[in-house]
C-alpha cells in the first residue's frame, strides 16, 4: 500500500477507513477501485480538506443533510459534483470512525452485532454494527443523493420561450 501525504476524494474512493499507527497517530487507509492508500491524516480531516477542494465545508454539507434528514443524526456526507455520498459507521467526532459511499457497497454479510460490508471491488470492510443499521444508512445516503440529483436536474432545466418579432416595414404589404 503506497503512503501519502496529502489525497482528495474522486469518484474512485470507496472507503475512508481509520488506521493507528504504531505511535497512536490516526491516519486513513484510502480503498479506491483499483488502488490503496494510506493518508497521513484523520479521516474526517480528509474528508473536510475534499469538500473544500470541491467548492464546499463539511459543515455546510452537514446543516444541508439536516434539512433533508432532519431527525437523524450521524448524516451522510455528499459531495454533488462527484455524485459520491459517504455515511459514517458512528459519529465522525470518533477517531475511528468509518466512512464508506454508498454506491461502492456490492452486497453486506450479518456477523451477529457486526457486518462485513463487501465492496464492489471485492474489499470487505467489518463495521460494529449489524446489518439493518448499515441498511438504514445506505437508505439515508440514497435519499440525500437522490435528492440533490433532483434539485441540480431541476436548476439545469431549459426552458425555452417563443419570441415573436414585429413585422418589418419590408415585410407590411399596404395598399394604396
Amino acid at each position: 500500500m503506497e503512503q501519502v501525504k496529502n489525497y482528495i476524494v474522486t469518484c474512485d474512493t470507496l472507503a475512508l477507513l481509520p488506521f493507528f499507527n504504531t505511535y497512536g497517530e490516526c491516519w486513513t487507509i484510502v480503498i479506491e477501485k483499483y488502488e490503496k492508500y494510506l493518508v497521513k491524516k484523520k479521516p474526517k480531516d480528509l474528508l473536510a480538506e475534499s469538500c473544500n477542494y470541491y467548492g464546499v465545508s463539511l459543515n455546510g454539507i452537514i446543516e444541508a443533510a439536516k434539512k433533508i434528514l432532519p431527525r437523524q443524526r450521524m448524516l451522510p456526507v455528499c459531495i454533488p459534483v462527484l455524485d459520491l455520498c459517504f455515511f459514517p459507521t458512528k459519529s465522525m467526532e470518533h477517531l475511528d470512525c468509518q466512512w464508506i459511499a454508498h454506491s461502492a457497497i456490492r452486497h453486506v454479510v450479518s456477523k451477529g452485532k457486526h457486518s462485513t460490508i463487501v465492496l464492489i471491488n471485492h474489499e470487505k470492510v467489518v463495521v460494529e454494527k449489524h446489518m439493518s443499521i448499515i441498511y438504514n444508512k445506505m437508505k439515508s445516503a440514497s435519499h440525500i443523493n437522490d435528492t440533490y440529483k433532483r434539485r441540480i436536474n431541476e436548476g439545469k432545466e431549459y426552458h425555452s420561450f417563443i419570441l415573436y418579432e414585429k413585422p418589418s416595414c419590408y415585410d407590411c404589404k399596404r395598399k394604396s
